[in-house]
Parts: structure tokens; sequence; C-alpha cells
């Protein structure tokens, strides 16, 4: 495993492990859960950080099931793809569906200048209308209370992790936004969502380079964030100087109430 793309799943699960209410041990693996917040998937999740050796998919949905006993969803991460390829074609048999993930840190030049002084770091209170707007736009965020539960886990962030918000407004109205996690001198960029009647003016490249620009200044040598190998926002995040060093897989059975949980405008774990 790369060493930079270790160094960034294992400060994903240090943000996991902070905003957990409980973890399980697994022999491949963590259990991660907040029970607060179960429909949040990313928050109950497990992550494969050890090799499964010889473990077919059978023996990955059973663990699955028995220790999300009670959540309506399953998902589990797995950090060598090489395990997660061996067994791709088992958990589909069992309803998951896989997503190529990739990270990418950020080492050189964007291909142009953003406009930083349109931006701005907002609070929590702030923010939180703006996410639950995001969510309820997408296909799976209509179904009740789901949108300010999603929402409200910032709150979570904001204490555990001291996440920051970076926002940038059109005509006074919030238009895009990401978030902002630094430890040391790591940083990691989430949550990069611009409105759709907003796109097109260069707001999601603003905030994201502010963020970097504020993790450099916070003391982060590091900055990184996950994206949808497959959807078009890496291909912005490699025009803003991000280069990509590593992958993942992510499974996910969704339940049958929802439809697909990710429409991955951003790194939106």
């Amino acid at each position: 495993m790369p060493e930079d793309f270790h160094r960034a799943f294992a400060f994903q699960q240090r943000v996991m492990h902070r905003t957990s209410t409980r973890e399980l041990d697994l022999r491949w693996g963590v259990a991660y859960f907040n029970d607060d917040f179960p429909l949040r998937y990313d928050a109950n999740m497990a992550v494969a950080d050890r090799s499964i050796g010889d473990r077919k998919a059978d023996d990955v949905v059973a663990v699955l099931d028995d220790v999300y006993a009670g959540f309506r969803h399953r998902e589990v991460e797995f950090a060598s793809v090489d395990d997660a390829d061996s067994i791709a074609m088992g958990m589909g048999e069992h309803g998951y569906a896989v997503e190529q993930m990739i990270v990418l840190a950020h080492r050189g030049e964007p291909d142009r200048a953003p406009a930083i002084e349109m931006t701005e770091e907002t609070g929590f209170d702030e923010m939180r209308p703006f996410v639950a707007e995001v969510i309820r736009r997408e296909p799976w965020g209509a179904e009740p209370g789901i949108a300010e539960m999603l929402a409200s886990f910032r709150k979570v962030l904001v204490d555990r992790v001291g996440a920051r918000f970076f926002a940038q407004r059109v005509d006074g109205r919030i238009a895009g936004s990401c978030e902002l996690y630094v430890d040391g001198d790591t940083a990691q960029i989430e949550d990069v969502n611009t409105l759709e009647e907003f796109r097109g003016r260069g707001v999601a490249r603003n905030v994201v380079l502010r963020a970097v620009a504020e993790a450099r200044a916070a003391g982060a040598t590091f900055v990184f964030l996950f994206a949808d190998a497959q959807d078009w926002p890496r291909h912005l995040y490699g025009r803003l100087g991000f280069d990509p060093i590593g992958g993942s897989r992510l499974f996910t059975r969704w339940p049958e109430v929802t439809t697909k949980r990710r429409a991955k405008s951003p790194a939106a774990r």
C-alpha cells in the first residue's frame, strides 16, 4: 500500500473513531457505529484495513449481517483493492453495489487562480440549512427526517474533529461549500457541494482551494480528499492540483426503502 494512501486512509479512520459511539474489532478490520445517527451510512460501516486472507464474500456478508443487525443498510470499505476485487462478484450476488474510490492529494498548482476572496468561513448553525437542502434535492433525500439527521451530524464533526466550513454566496445565498478536518500535519477536505443553479461559476474551485489554503496555514503538509473514481468531480480536482495516490473499494447494500444514497458530486464520505 503506497505510504501516502495509507496515511490518508488512516486519517479517515481516526475521524471515524472520534465520531463513533462504539467500535467492534473484526479479524480483518473494524466495525464503526454511531447509534445516534443510524441513517448515516458512513457513520455505521466496517472498514477492512487488514487482509481478509482466503475468506469468501459469504464470510464477509455474514459478519456484516451479524454486527449490523438492526440497521437497514450494510456498508464496508476495503483498503486493499486486490482483496475487494477477489470477492466483488460474490458481494454482488448478495446485493451489494461497489464504488471505486480514489484518493487525491494536493501537490500542484491549479490551472488558474481561484477567487478565494469570494469565500468565507461559516459556522455549523449557518451551514445546517444549506446541507439539509443539498440532501433533500437528492432522490433519496425526500425520506422524512433524513435530511435533518444527516445535516445535524456536522455538529458531531465540529465537536470531535474540529470540522470547519467554507462557503461562497451568490446574491446573498450560500451557493456551495466544503468541509475541512485538520489533525497535525494532515488535512482532509470533505463534502464538496454546489447547488445546481450555481454550478459553472467556479464555486467548488473557490471553496476547495480556500480549504487548501486554510489547511496549509494550520500546518498541514499533506492535504487530501476522497472522490468517486467514476464521477466527474475527480477531473475538477485534477485541475485544482490534486493528484491520485491510490484507491479503495466501497461495498454497500442499500435498503429497499431508498435509492442509492450517494450521488457523489464530491468526496462525500
